[in-house]
């Protein structure tokens, strides 16, 4: 029946629930019938006798499983006992096993919050307390901390697979009680024993994170790039300005930041209770990307320039013909319609304004030596002229509003092209064949 449990609580597991299962099963059963068992040879008397054992003998056995079980209560109220199988070798590579198996353990005891105890340590005290009981030497006895292991509620199991040359790691986390997989995570296909040992003390600490829902802490992550994804263990949690912290369980991390055109960042963070943790991600990016940001933002920088001088050409000319419109008005037109409105019973005396102005002054001596008709027909290409000019001027307004207008938007959505010119990323040969990650640019 707890096989057929697991087998239906599988979801994705290729069969490997039903051993699971089996596995934890038989590991505790195999613990404690090796230290009741082990117990037996102390207890019993040196000669042989018809007369049953005497009964004080019986305290001491109970009062040191008493201790061993107040040792064992006292332990998981600080730190939880968790059990680590042995990583099952499928395909052969037991030593990539064995491998994979030393460095699930090192990842979640460097967590410090689980009292880890792999199959290693278990045969090993075993075997300790085997030997002090065939020597019959006294000392501390290696029960408690089986005792501690038998009182873990969840354990750690997985698989090995080696297929043409390459490894897949499979590890699951259990509940003992109720046989049902808490959670499960997959690495592979690698090449190397390298690459699993680099990688599972983090997803080994991954795998545990249910369990440490109450001990959660919060990471801050800032770029300097826009709209580029976060991942935390493989999920997508937002995009980049980040408005908060995100709020992770207690211990290892692994943060990927990445965004189209630039060399993705992964990085293993750690978490712990009710802290902040920044990080500060610099997005290098590809020659093409750099090279494609340059020519689009040179551009528009150019055409910023472009506009902007056309702007000042334009308000400048606006100011120049402005002023010009204003002294033909001042010089030709003005003197002579005064002229005029004297000829025609008005009054002769030249206005402030012209006698002040010698041009002025001259135009109207000359109407006065002309006469109207000349002053009339001055006047009349006067005002032409001044039309002209307003005319001028007004789309020379014109075009220098617009021209202010696309330069401001130019230089306010445009970008430096050079903002990566100091700095590029990109992979290549090695005179072995291989493939190399280079960063390139001025430091």
């Amino acid at each position: 029946m707890p096989g057929a449990f697991a087998r239906s609580q599988g979801g994705g597991a290729e069969g490997g629930k039903p051993v699971d299962a089996l596995r934890v099963a038989l590991a505790l059963t195999l613990l404690a019938g090796t230290v009741a068992s082990g117990q037996a040879p102390a207890k019993a008397p040196p000669p042989p006798t018809p007369q049953p054992a005497p009964v004080p003998a019986a305290p001491p056995t109970a009062a040191v499983r008493a201790t061993a079980a107040d040792a064992a209560v006292q332990a998981t109220q600080t730190r939880p006992p968790l059990l680590v199988l042995d990583l099952e070798a499928r395909g052969g590579g037991v030593p990539e096993a064995q491998a994979a198996t030393i460095n699930v353990v090192r990842g979640l005891r460097d967590l410090d919050v689980f009292q880890v105890l792999s199959a290693d340590d278990v045969r090993q005290l075993l075997a300790l307390e085997r030997t002090r009981q065939l020597s019959g030497a006294k000392g501390e006895s290696a029960l408690g901390e089986l005792g501690k292991a038998l009182g873990a509620n969840n354990a750690v199991v997985g698989s090995v697979t080696r297929v043409g040359g390459k490894y897949q790691v499979e590890i699951r986390l259990l509940d003992v009680g109720t046989q049902k997989v808490l959670n499960q995570k997959t690495l592979g296909p690698v090449s190397t024993v390298t690459e699993i040992a680099s990688a599972l003390p983090g997803l080994s600490q991954e795998l545990v994170a249910p369990l440490l829902k109450d001990q959660q802490g919060y990471l801050l992550v800032r770029t300097r790039e826009e709209a580029a994804e976060v991942l935390v263990d493989d999920t997508l949690v937002g995009s980049t300005p980040l408005k908060t912290p995100i709020t992770l369980s207690r211990g290892l991390h692994r943060l990927q930041i990445r965004k189209d055109g630039f060399i993705a960042q992964t990085r293993s963070v750690r978490i712990e209770p009710n802290q902040t943790k920044v990080e500060d991600v610099d997005l290098v990016p590809s020659p093409d990307y750099a090279a494609t940001y340059h020519d689009k933002y040179g551009r528009m920088r150019i055409g910023a320039w472009v506009a902007t001088g056309v702007a000042v050409v334009g308000i400048s000319a606006s100011i120049w013909l402005y002023v010009a419109t204003q002294n033909q008005y001042n010089n030709d037109f003005y003197p002579r319609q005064q002229w005029l409105y004297g000829a025609n019973g008005g009054s002769q005396t030249k206005p402030p304004s012209v006698a002040s102005n010698p041009t002025a002054s001259a135009n109207w001596d000359q109407c006065t030596v002309k006469g109207a008709q000349y002053c009339y027909n001055q006047a009349q290409s006067s005002q032409s002229s001044i039309q002209t000019l307003q005319w001028v001027t007004a789309a020379t307004v014109v075009v220098s509003a617009a021209a202010t207008g696309v330069a401001v938007w130019l230089w306010v959505s445009g970008k430096d092209p050079n903002r990566y010119a100091d700095v590029v990323a990109g992979v290549g040969p090695t005179p072995e064949g291989g493939a190399v990650f280079a960063v390139a640019g001025r430091f």
